[in-house]
């Protein structure tokens, strides 16, 4: 464990009281690329680098709580160390994860901490906007404490929870009505990916009873795609890339009633062979969905297939438009694993852009901590 830099600011300094030594305890809450094998827990929760933020628990004359320290400690400790100056009992800190160094420079007080904000490759590929395949490690995270002790030993225990969504396919399957115009359909998917993501989060407190109470998102500046054929705004560890990147057992969907379901793996069904994507947080405004993309093949002769889109918004429910997460419709919340069950009834969009109302597929989605949501939709 080393500090790889500090920032102790002047302005806000008050008379030294020697050298003290703050430990704490962070306690991670319990894809980047397209992947198959959940990475689980120990992956998602690994720690490369903390950032601490040290406040004075007493706002000034403009309300804001002035900065006393802010460092960067490059560890994988759950509970690191840092020596500083001028602390008491009550002040507050905030503690980031894993972002990336530099991104908290300048941060005079609480507030401007809050406000930083990380860029999407930082956030989902490890600055690597090129990555098609990256470990699901160094995730960020986020958490606020009060510093207890006194004299020259003082700790804080911090929750940090994660600022990024997860978002899994977790089924797909098709269910076509046996008396009507597309009973002899198939469907096959060739990709997977996810649109309309932002490209930047801003650090803010989530709570730990109620994820969906985190309520500010950051200013869009570009809305990322995750389409292999984009040739713009796209980042290609938001998707599969295509065609899918692993071997299914139902390459082809058809089926009426029961219908039959993709898997995306050699055996049913399982946690190790489900798809797993990783988004930013992002409000309802231009809703974040993940798109399925596959050849339709409307009579079953392979005579009038094409290609076609089902544009599935994350956290909503078609069945009666409400939030899987018990939050507002629409928002992927951080710290949530979006879990979709997709059922195709009907023919979907031409367009990756174009929502199917009513939509065309089903989404069952269970939210789990990552705190888990769960969402079914159909699309008739």
């Amino acid at each position: 464990m080393s500090s790889c830099s500090s920032e102790e600011l002047p302005a806000t300094e008050k008379p030294s009281t020697g050298p003290q030594t703050l430990t704490l305890n962070l306690k991670p809450a319990g894809t980047r690329a397209a992947i198959y094998t959940d990475p689980g827990t120990t992956a998602e929760n690994t720690i490369s680098i903390v950032t601490i933020g040290i406040f004075d628990q007493t706002a000034d004359g403009n309300g804001n709580y002035p900065v006393k320290t802010i460092q960067e400690v490059t560890t994988s400790s759950t509970s690191p160390s840092i020596t500083t100056s001028q602390l008491v009992a009550g002040d507050k800190i905030l503690v980031a994860v894993n972002a990336k160094a530099g991104t908290f420079t300048g941060a005079k007080n609480l507030t401007e901490f809050e406000n930083k904000t990380l860029a999407i490759d930082d956030a989902l590929a490890s600055g690597n906007g090129s990555a098609t395949t990256v470990a699901s490690s160094n995730l960020p995270m986020f958490g606020t404490g009060t510093i207890a002790g006194s004299s020259t030993t003082f700790t804080a225990a911090v929750d940090v929870y994660h600022m990024v969504s997860k978002i899994t396919l977790r089924s797909l399957s098709v269910n076509f009505s046996a008396t009507g115009a597309y009973s002899a359909a198939k469907f096959t998917p060739t990709a997977v990916f996810l649109s309309n993501v932002p490209d930047k989060l801003d650090f803010y407190p989530v709570d730990a009873t109620n994820m969906t109470s985190y309520s500010t998102f950051a200013t869009v500046g570009t809305l990322q795609q995750g389409e292999s054929g984009t040739s713009s705004n796209l980042k290609a560890y938001l998707g599969t890339a295509s065609p899918i990147g692993y071997s299914p057992v139902n390459a082809t969907l058809s089926g009426v009633n029961t219908g039959s379901t993709y898997n995306w793996g050699t055996v049913s069904p399982s946690v190790t062979n489900i798809l797993y994507l990783y988004s930013m947080p992002s409000s309802a405004t231009t809703p974040a969905r993940l798109v399925i993309k596959g050849t339709f093949d409307p009579d079953g002769t392979n005579a009038n297939s094409s290609t076609v889109y089902y544009p599935v918004n994350i956290n909503y429910k078609s069945a009666d438009g409400s939030a899987a997460d018990g939050g507002t419709a629409k928002v992927v919340y951080p710290n949530k694993n979006y879990i979709l069950d997709v059922t195709i009834q009907g023919k979907g969009s031409s367009s990756a852009t174009v929502p199917i109302d009513p939509q065309s597929a089903t989404a069952n989605i269970t939210v789990k901590s990552f705190v888990d949501a769960s969402q079914e939709n159909v699309f008739n």
